[in-house]
């Protein structure tokens, strides 16, 4: 839908929004004069009411976002959703909200529950937050420091999501709505709807809630990356150059649906039990058609290497020639789609035995899906005439460029021939059609009970708790690859003889060229281009593989599926024992939590032919104490003081080993991994004024056995054959290493103008203004230790360093300016982040001197979003809206070690939705 069409639904309904001011009607047959008055709803302000309330009765440190009195979250997903909370940073995939960094800390270290009971993501310990609509949320709790009787693997917090139930309504209440919007990029369309539908029934005894969403949007990306850039081959001054240099025009179509259902049944006033069903599915149908540049493979005008000292010396890293490059194509149609469906039976029981009870069952299915239906690679041939001449511009961070041209002359006097535009003039070879289906399956079971009483300790009333936990996950990695690769030989023909079986020269087939995939749509994108292709067919592409595989040409890859092979069962035991004693100025929340895990991991090794099996066990003991005190009616203060640990992800235990007996290396996963700990301190002061709220706190987390790619000794004999001892190799591969620390500060404000403007006695209208801003200033430290990169008996020592954690930002900051009155809702957001870091990199080195390998540490670059929200009451039934996001049109970039190095950009559009929300 164009934003024309906008327009037009907003005059359409002009007439029908002029029902929501006041009205009087006068009876024809009666002098009395009847005033019917429609009652204009602020559904920011019930939102922020029903969220203080909640905040400000929770017993620990927590942020919550509460639905408005119509049941609504302000947002299509929950990442965007809490993104507007104090603490909160987001991750963004294509311009869309999916991870979230709870107070500068890394997504791997917050945790998802549903409902109070703590669910596995389908990515791991990843937990994604864009699959989750907020159609089935009544409130999101944030709890940032942990109590006994939560999960004891959550450092930086826990997002709870607290289902709809149909209690939470007097009757029958039937809500959702229909949005159509435009993404200016690429020309999409977006549509974002929900149902719900809920009701109560046998005389108030049973409740039902159904729900269900669907959201797709159609969109284009454009993309370049110039990764990795490589320390020169000779230390200088830190002097890098960028390997390659790529276009990525992508095409996608995002798909996010879900349902969830849940029936309460009431015995008695003491007695019900509970089945709740919630299944989320992503998909994402997305088209990579990219060619790459690999100006390494060049040489300068005299033939003599891009990557050799002599050229890079006298070469600028930034701008300059590449004779002969080698040109890349690769098309991947990657066809992605993540499931997470997790269903619940549960109870409450009080006064049972003098203790109230409740308890769960929970089974869950993840399904991390990464199909690639076609992923096809070209190459350009070895003779130089027949390559680019490349001249690369890299002094512009936000717009790097690659210019084409004939390369003539000769082997020794090479020279810049003609500008070319089209990438497809130049000759390229196929390598290879492939296409992967399968991917990652996660099942847990979960069986969970709490009890707790009041009593007494030294005279004081006192809530005691205690429950145990017990939960069996496991997840594999099954994935299939078919191939044909072209059996060309160095001279780009067929040979007579000794074609690989799986070749299109041994089945006499044709090969295609990019030509014969290609169509001709217009570019997409807006980004100047150095130069241009096409994009290819996805249907004729698909069928082409199809009849490869038909015809027996593309042939299962036994050994891919089995060296990628892998099982992580994961075994966890937990019992809490807590109290909250109550005094007359507050409470104390005391009590430890004990948690054994084992794990136990299987993975396939081709070399051995033989399964490799491993297991490790750990017992972590998690003690926690808060105080909350009422200093005044209004105003409260928080201190907690807690231990927590984040184990490590499953992909991370697996036992699977790659080894080279001539370098004495190996790399893999790593079953010894150990969780990384953290002892942390929360002091907050909340106030809550009559119009307004007003928070600070600061929080401090020392670390300890952070987890790293490092080197070190393999020590361990299960990949030992014959007579050959793999024990002493050098393993690289995620380990624990040194100690950090985290310490920041939190603020956070929100005020509306309505009793200021009633006491100095301005127009109503102004009392509809308000405001919210919060800020997180974060300071980090992480000791990366000594590791070996060479060998065990030739050993290359990497010294020790420092670094900022991963997922750190020194500042992340959020601005809403709001209107709300006369049924209007407006909403103006601002949100900024600055840099943080996404990977450690690792390190080589050069001539003695420790230099980054690749990019070194990799960061994402400062980022800003602003957002608009519109909404207008129609009437008591009726609420039209309209969101815009990403109005700036701000793009994402990455770095690799400082910025001077972008090693990608890419931008998405802004994106309009408007609709009609319902409430019956």
């Amino acid at each position: 839908m164009k934003l024309e069409k906008f327009l037009a639904l907003t005059a359409a309904m002009a007439p029908i929004a002029a029902v929501a001011v006041p009205v009087v009607v006068q009876a024809a047959e009666a002098e009395e004069v009847t005033e019917v008055v429609v009652k204009a709803r602020k559904p920011l302000a019930e939102s922020d009411a029903a969220a203080l309330k909640a905040q400000r009765q929770s017993d620990s440190l927590v942020s919550v976002l509460s639905a408005d009195d119509a049941g609504n979250l302000p947002d299509q997903n929950i990442a965007f959703a809490i993104g507007r909370l104090p603490g909160v940073g987001l991750e963004r995939d294509q311009g869309q909200a999916r991870y979230v960094n709870l107070r500068g800390m890394p997504r791997r270290w917050a945790t998802i529950s549903f409902d109070g009971l703590s669910v596995v993501s389908a990515e791991g310990r990843d937990s994604r937050f864009d699959n989750i609509p907020s159609a089935i949320a009544s409130q999101v709790t944030i709890q940032k420091a942990i109590v006994p009787s939560m999960p004891g693997d959550t450092v930086a917090g826990n997002i709870d999501i607290r289902t709809r139930r149909a209690f939470d309504y007097k009757g029958q209440k039937i809500t959702g709505k229909l949005g159509l919007g435009h993404v200016t990029l690429g020309g999409g369309e977006e549509i974002d709807s929900n149902l719900v539908y809920s009701n109560i029934f046998l005389g108030g005894k049973l409740g039902i809630v159904a729900q269900g969403s669907y959201y797709r949007r159609n969109m284009a990306t454009e993309n370049w990356e110039t990764d990795p850039y490589l320390p020169a081959v000779v230390a200088d001054q830190g002097r890098r150059f960028a390997r390659e240099f790529e276009y990525k025009n992508y095409r996608l179509t995002r798909y996010n649906s879900s349902f969830s259902t849940r029936a309460d049944y009431r015995f008695d006033d003491k007695n019900t039990i509970f089945a709740s069903l919630i299944a989320t599915v992503f998909k994402d149908d997305e088209l990579r058609d990219n060619w790459i540049v690999r100006l390494d493979q060049g040489t300068n005008a005299a033939g003599v290497r891009y990557d050799t000292a002599a050229v890079q010396n006298a070469s600028d890293p930034k701008s300059g020639i590449s004779y002969g490059a080698r040109l890349n194509s690769r098309i991947d149609y990657r066809d992605s789609e993540e499931i997470l469906a997790t269903s619940t039976i549960g109870g409450e029981h009080r006064d049972w035995y003098g203790f109230d009870v409740s308890w769960r069952l929970n089974y869950t299915l993840g399904k991390n899906g990464g199909d690639t239906p076609v992923s096809a690679a070209y190459q350009s041939p070895s003779t130089f005439t027949d390559r680019p001449t490349a001249v690369y511009d890299f002094r512009n961070g936000d717009q790097n460029m690659v210019r084409l041209f004939r390369t003539t002359g000769t082997t020794s006097a090479r020279t810049q021939g003609e500008r070319i535009l089209s990438a497809e003039q130049f000759p390229m070879l196929l390598q290879q059609f492939r296409r992967d289906t399968g991917g990652e399956d996660t099942q847990a079971l979960t069986a969970k009970i709490d009890f707790d009483r009041q009593t007494d300790v030294f005279g004081h009333s006192t809530k005691l708790e205690f429950g145990a936990l017990t939960t069996s996950r496991t997840k594999k990695n099954n994935v299939e690859r078919y191939e044909i690769v072209s059996g060309l030989n160095s001279s780009g023909v067929c040979p007579a003889s000794g074609a690989p079986a799986n070749s299109f020269c041994a089945n006499g087939i044709a090969i295609p060229s990019w030509g014969d995939l290609a169509i001709d749509d217009p570019y997409k994108g807006r980004q100047p281009l150095g130069y241009t292709f096409r994009y290819t067919n996805q249907p004729y592409t698909n069928a082409l593989m199809d009849s490869y595989i038909n015809k027996g040409a593309a042939t299962r890859q036994a050994g891919y599926s089995a060296d990628n092979y892998w099982m992580v069962k994961e075994f966890l035991t937990a019992g809490y024992i807590m109290a909250t004693t109550q005094f007359d100025w507050g409470n104390i929340v005391y009590g430890t939590r004990v948690e054994s895990i084992e794990n136990k991991g299987q993975a396939y090794s081709s070399a051995l032919s033989k399964f490799v099996n491993t297991s490790s066990d750990n017992t972590l003991v998690y003690p926690s104490v808060h105080l909350n005190w009422n200093v005044t009616d209004r105003l409260k203060a928080r201190f907690s003081l807690n231990r927590t640990a984040s184990r490590p992800d499953y992909d991370d235990l697996r036992p699977s080993f790659t080894y080279k007996d001539g370098d004495q290396t190996i790399s893999g996963g790593n079953p010894n991994a150990k969780p990384e700990k953290q002892t942390g301190f929360d002091a907050y002061l909340e106030y809550y004024g009559e119009t307004g709220f007003l928070s600070a706190g600061f929080f401090h987390k020392d670390l300890e056995d952070v987890l790293f790619n490092q080197s070190g000794t393999f020590g361990s004999d299960i990949l030992n054959s014959g007579n050959t001892d793999r024990s002493s190799y050098i393993l690289t591969t995620l380990r624990n290493g040194g100690k950090g620390k985290l310490s920041g500060v939190e603020l956070f404000a929100s005020q509306s103008a309505e009793k200021l403007v009633e006491g100095l006695g301005w127009p109503e209208w102004m009392g509809g203004f308000g405001v919210k801003a919060s800020a997180t200033l974060a300071d980090s430290e992480i000791t990366i230790p000594a590791y070996n990169i060479g060998t065990k008996a030739v050993p290359v020592i990497v010294p020790e360093r420092k670094a900022d954690l991963p997922g750190t930002s020194d500042g992340v900051y959020n601005l809403q300016l709001i209107y709300e009155k006369y049924g209007l809702t407006v909403r103006l957001a601002y949100q900024y982040r600055t840099a943080w870091i996404q990977d450690i990199g690792s390190s080589t080195i050069v001539n003695g001197v420790a230099m980054p390998a690749d990019n070194g540490d990799i960061y994402w670059d400062e980022d800003e979003e602003v957002d608009l929200s519109v909404r207008y009451q129609i009437n008591n039934n009726l609420e039209w809206f309209f969101d815009g996001s990403n109005l700036r049109n701000q793009g994402a970039r990455r770095y690799g070690g400082t910025s001077i190095y972008p090693i990608e950009f890419e931008k998405f559009g802004p994106r309009y939705v408007a609709g009609l929300r319902f409430n019956f």
